[in-house]
């Protein structure tokens, strides 16, 4: 959950570092109307989130549950292909 007068909680803060870079955060800062040193403050927990800023935590969340769900079709899918490559038993 994101509590406003508070960093975003670690838990949040590993899963973000695990799918979201660079080019995403900068993506995301043009879309909003904050600087790119205000999403990464925000992303590296060094700045709390406001009412004002709390839009850019939520496209930071939104950005990484899309990645997550692509990241998950493309494993389910190599998976299947692995599993018809190994030889029947």
């Amino acid at each position: 959950m994101i509590q406003l007068g508070t960093p975003i909680t670690q838990e949040l803060k590993s899963v973000l570092q695990r799918l979201l870079n660079t080019q995403d955060l900068i993506d995301i800062s043009a879309e909003v109307e904050f600087s790119y040193s205000t999403v990464r403050s925000l992303y590296y927990r060094t700045q709390s989130v406001t009412e004002e800023n709390q839009e850019v935590v939520y496209k930071m969340v939104n950005k990484a549950f899309s990645k997550a769900e692509e990241s998950i079709t493309y494993f389910e899918k190599a998976k299947q292909e692995l599993k018809i490559s190994l030889p029947k038993n």
